[in-house]
């Protein structure tokens, strides 16, 4: 029975334009996706029939964080059929006119409902091991075409690293990586359905545009000041309106000396960046220590990790 290991990469979006709504229920983007070092593991093992998963905690500093300080516990995703992971097997193996057993085991490290895409990741892990377990021989653009079916940023979670995103996510352009700069995760204790914030985003008096040429430009140039001056999200602000108590923790994360702070998609996980490891140790102990004086619960967890790419795999 064969047996295979991926590492399932979470991302963030360092700029998201969200266009109108389309009649699939699908919208318009255009965004810039970036990869982070932090990621689940995707454990793929033969077995007689059938399909079965298992979602077990991980170990974030295992798994691509420099350091972790958890105060809650996250929740893991359903093993069953509901798993974007065990869609993405089943859809593999009706494209591909083949039938085997098999069990997947996830070992999560990103955090679930947090716009990190964890359960994309996963799926997408999914795709490209068993693609390569099962020699099956289909192309990354095969791949994407599967995955599109079953959630919009698998195509990018495919091909990671950094890329320019667009259509409902299925066009990906791949644009000039920037350096492995630190980056902080800050994960509210609050679960955020994306489709309930692109609901709401849709009831809007106006759609809030992001120009994400300017963030383009300075990924070009690797200025880590432009980059944090051309951040944007469309969807921050309607998340922020759901849930007003996670504006405090932006501004702490902002008053510990992030590079630029934003929410990662639909949210509620923020992120700032900064130039180097010493600069983010040092903003990460900031906020741990910001964060032990708040008096109300449940808190945050925190995340420091590094973007992430790997330049040998692109759509």
């Amino acid at each position: 029975m064969g047996r295979l290991v991926e590492t399932a990469h979470a991302k963030i979006n360092l700029a998201l334009d969200v266009g109108e709504g389309r009649p699939d229920g699908y919208h318009e983007i255009h965004s810039v996706m970036q990869s982070l070092e932090l990621g689940d593991i995707v454990v793929l093992e033969e077995r007689a029939a059938g399909v079965s998963l298992d979602c077990l905690p991980g170990d974030p500093v295992k798994q691509g964080a420099l350091q972790f300080v958890g105060s809650e516990p996250e929740p893991m995703p359903p093993s069953d059929c509901r798993n974007l992971a065990w869609q993405a097997a089943e859809h593999l193996m009706d494209a591909a006119g083949v039938r085997r057993g098999l069990n997947i085991t996830i070992r999560k490290a990103i955090p679930v409902s947090a716009g990190l895409g964890g359960g994309s990741a996963d799926a997408a892990a999914v795709l490209r091991g068993l693609n390569r377990l099962w020699n099956l021989g289909l192309t990354i653009q095969e791949l994407a075409a599967i995955g599109e079916k079953i959630g919009a940023d698998i195509p990018f979670c495919l091909s990671e690293g950094t890329a320019e995103v667009s259509g409902i996510g299925e066009k990906i352009e791949a644009v000039p990586s920037p350096p492995p700069w630190p980056v902080i995760l800050l994960k509210p204790p609050v679960a955020v359905s994306t489709a309930a914030c692109y609901a709401a985003y849709d009831e809007l008096p106006q759609r809030v545009a992001v120009d994400v040429s300017n963030l383009l430009t300075a990924l070009s140039e690797q200025n880590i000041q432009a980059v944090a001056k051309g951040l944007g999200n469309s969807l921050e602000a309607v998340t922020l309106q759901r849930f007003p108590d996670l504006i405090r923790w932006e501004e702490m994360m902002e008053n510990a000396g992030c590079l630029g702070v934003l929410m990662s998609g639909s949210g509620p996980t923020f992120f700032g960046l900064a130039r180097d490891l010493k600069e983010g140790t040092g903003v990460f102990m900031k906020l741990v220590d910001s964060i032990k004086q708040e008096q109300r619960r449940p808190l945050p967890n925190l995340y420091f990790t590094r973007l992430w790419s790997d330049r040998r795999v692109r759509l």
